[in-house]
């Protein structure tokens, strides 16, 4: 994924069925940077599953983002795996819908407060983390996953 994308603002994705670890769907020819859109296929496919693993790049290397969340709760999917291309790697899941809004107000917070913009991003997502029904990690490098 990140060989197929290095040096673009292109995300490829792929789902995951966890009971057979198939590859039932993929969207490697984006032509909307840093945005996965679904084909009609991919739609259809995903609705068969209940127990879906996405994984998919980042291209600037963020953390997840706030749609990343809240398509992991609207489509009702298990885990989500981000792969940044400075080597990082995030781990996310949702139980419920964060108002976007919200999100963009406490990253704003936080760049105010002289965090960068990835840096303000985490950080928002370690807060809200606290006040929603939501999991997110960083896997590092020693195979512990930072909170």
């Amino acid at each position: 994924m990140l060989e197929h994308r290095s040096g673009t603002k292109y995300e490829d994705m792929y789902w995951i069925d966890l009971d057979t670890l198939n590859i039932v769907a993929k969207e490697t020819n984006a032509s909307v940077e840093k945005r996965i859109v679904y084909s009609a296929a991919t739609e259809r496919t995903i609705k068969k599953y209940n127990n879906l693993l996405t994984i998919h790049t980042h291209p600037d290397s963020f953390p997840p983002s706030i749609d990343d969340l809240n398509s992991n709760f609207d489509h009702g999917y298990i885990v989500g795996i981000v792969v940044c291309h400075d080597g990082r790697v995030y781990i996310y899941a949702t139980n419920e819908r964060v108002n976007e809004n919200y999100y963009k107000l406490v990253v704003e917070g936080y760049l105010k407060s002289g965090y960068n913009e990835n840096e303000a991003q985490i950080m928002a997502l370690y807060e809200i983390q606290k006040n929603f029904d939501i999991k997110f990690k960083e896997v590092t490098d020693d195979g512990s996953m930072r909170e």
